[in-house]
């Protein structure tokens, strides 16, 4: 992931990019960078303007930040002072997951038999499961394949951001 295109933009040419997003969208009702009516408001302007980024979700990000840092500014019609900037920044966090998954697992057992037929050994082995003197649980696992699963829930931790 690479820098927003809005970084190397000078402030006074930012100022007029985010103020004309500003006649498309209503900043103070944003809850995020991630808005859908920011992401819109951000491609209207760069498709007139002719500028476009390699991540629209970086740069909504960008110009979002840059707005949060310089609130003040952006209530006067021109640019009075230096914009305040986001610095760029890679986070890692935890997002756990619940599954319900349909495993196909395979168990290795030994037992003890004087049977040499298949059929009888095979026999032997369920007359033993079935009066509950072998369990599958009992041998030792030596394969396993998830051959389907279901997502049932899932959770982004928020005290594990960590930035790197």
């Amino acid at each position: 992931m690479s820098a927003s295109i809005f970084e190397t933009i000078p402030d006074k040419t930012l100022f007029k990019f985010i103020k004309m997003v500003m006649e498309e969208v209503d900043f103070e009702t944003l809850e995020s960078s991630q808005n859908y009516e920011l992401q819109e408001g951000v491609e209207t302007i760069e498709s007139t303007l002719g500028i476009r980024g390699n991540d629209s979700s970086l740069d909504c990000d960008y110009i979002y930040n840059v707005w949060k840092l310089n609130e003040d500014l952006f209530e006067e019609d021109r640019l009075t002072n230096n914009l305040y900037r986001p610095t760029y920044k890679q986070v890692a966090f935890d997002w756990a997951v619940w599954e319900t998954q349909w495993v196909k697992s395979t168990h290795r057992h030994e037992i003890e038999t004087y049977s040499t037929d298949k059929d009888d050994m095979l026999n032997y082995v369920y007359g033993m499961r079935n009066d509950g003197n072998l369990n599958w649980y009992d041998g030792e696992e030596i394969d396993s394949e998830v051959t389907e699963s279901e997502t049932t829930d899932d959770s982004i931790d928020d005290n594990s951001f960590t930035i790197l």
